[in-house]
């Protein structure tokens, strides 16, 4: 049997993967979507609002995103972390030896996507950078 020293020092070794699977972005949609002379509903639609926003003179308009395009949907996020809780679990904390680097080498690698709408709220320019 575990003392409680060993089950207390397994809690606070554990986690580590859990807490990253969870907190990784969601797939939020295609950014393939933001072309120019795209209408901004369209890119809204499929995308959701923007990060940031900011008016520009002649009724133009600035939004920024920040995606990443290799994120995963929300169910298998949460299959994810159901899984690393589960061997968490079955191995005592020492899934975390595997896990965790493998959870630091599939964190968000954001992409910024920088939109400039014209007068007709039309892509205008885009702009990419990481």
């Amino acid at each position: 049997m575990l003392g409680r020293a060993s089950i207390l020092a397994m809690l606070f070794v554990t986690g580590c993967s859990i807490a990253m699977s969870a907190n990784r972005q969601s797939y939020k949609g295609d950014p393939s979507v933001i072309q120019v002379g795209v209408d901004r509903q369209i890119i809204e639609t499929t995308l959701g609002p923007p990060d940031l926003t900011t008016n520009l003179d002649n009724n133009r308009a600035k939004a920024i995103y920040k995606i990443d395009p290799n994120a995963v949907r929300s169910g298998t996020k949460n299959a994810e972390v159901a899984g690393n809780v589960v061997a968490d679990i079955f191995t005592l904390g020492l899934w975390e030896i595997v896990a965790t680097p493998i959870e630091l080498g599939s964190q968000d690698k954001l992409t910024n996507y920088i939109i400039t709408y014209d007068a007709d709220q039309k892509v205008q320019t885009v702009e990419t950078f990481k």
